[in-house]
C-alpha cells in the first residue's frame, strides 16, 4: 500500500514539475515577443493587402509550432504520449497546409499583382523550395535533418515571409 501512495505522489510531482515547466516556457515566449505594428496597406490593391494580411497571420500562426519542436527537441521524446505525438503530427500536417495555400494565393494573383511584386523584389520561391526541400510535408522524422534542425528551417520561412510582409507595405513611388 504503501508503494502505491509513492508512486501516485511521485507521478504527480512530475505532473506539476512539467507544467511548471511549460508556463515557465510560456511565460519567457511572451516577454520574448514583440508587439506587432499595425499593417500600411492603404497603398496596395485589395488583392495585395489581402495577400500582406495572409502573410502576416500566417507569420504569426507559425511562431507557436517553432516553439512546440523547439520544446519537442529539448524534451525527452520517450515520454512523450501517443496522444502528443499525434498532435504533434497533426500540427506538422496544419503548418505544410498552410504554406501550400500561401503559394497557393500567391500563385493566383493576377498578372499586374505579381509584376508589382516582382518589382518589389518579392518572389514565392524560397518558401516553395523550403516546402520542396522538406517533400512537400514537414514531418516529424525529419526534425533533425542535413538543414538544420526543423525549427531552424522553418525560422527561415518565418524570415522570409517577415520580409515578404515588410516588402510589401513599402511605396513603390513615395514622392508622388
Amino acid at each position: 500500500m504503501g508503494y502505491l501512495f509513492l508512486i501516485i505522489a511521485g507521478w504527480a510531482a512530475y505532473g506539476i514539475f512539467r507544467m511548471m515547466r511549460s508556463g515557465k516556457e510560456s511565460q519567457r515566449y511572451l516577454v520574448e515577443s514583440r508587439e506587432e505594428a499595425p499593417l500600411r496597406v492603404e497603398h496596395l490593391s485589395p488583392p495585395l493587402a489581402r495577400l500582406a494580411e495572409d502573410t502576416r497571420l500566417l507569420r504569426i500562426s507559425l511562431e507557436a509550432p517553432v516553439r512546440q519542436i523547439r520544446e519537442l527537441l529539448v524534451g525527452d521524446l520517450d515520454t512523450t504520449t501517443v496522444e502528443d505525438l499525434d498532435a504533434f503530427d497533426n500540427m506538422l500536417m496544419n503548418v505544410s497546409r498552410q504554406l501550400a495555400d500561401w503559394l497557393q494565393t500567391v500563385d493566383r494573383l493576377p498578372a499586374d499583382e505579381a509584376a508589382t511584386m516582382q518589382d518589389l523584389g518579392l518572389s514565392p520561391e524560397p518558401i516553395r523550395q523550403a516546402l520542396m526541400r522538406e517533400g512537400w510535408a514537414f514531418e516529424r522524422k525529419h526534425l533533425r535533418g542535413p538543414n538544420g534542425s526543423m525549427d531552424q528551417r522553418l525560422g527561415h520561412v518565418i524570415a522570409e515571409l517577415r520580409r515578404v510582409e515588410t516588402q510589401l507595405q513599402t511605396h513603390r513611388r513615395p514622392y508622388r
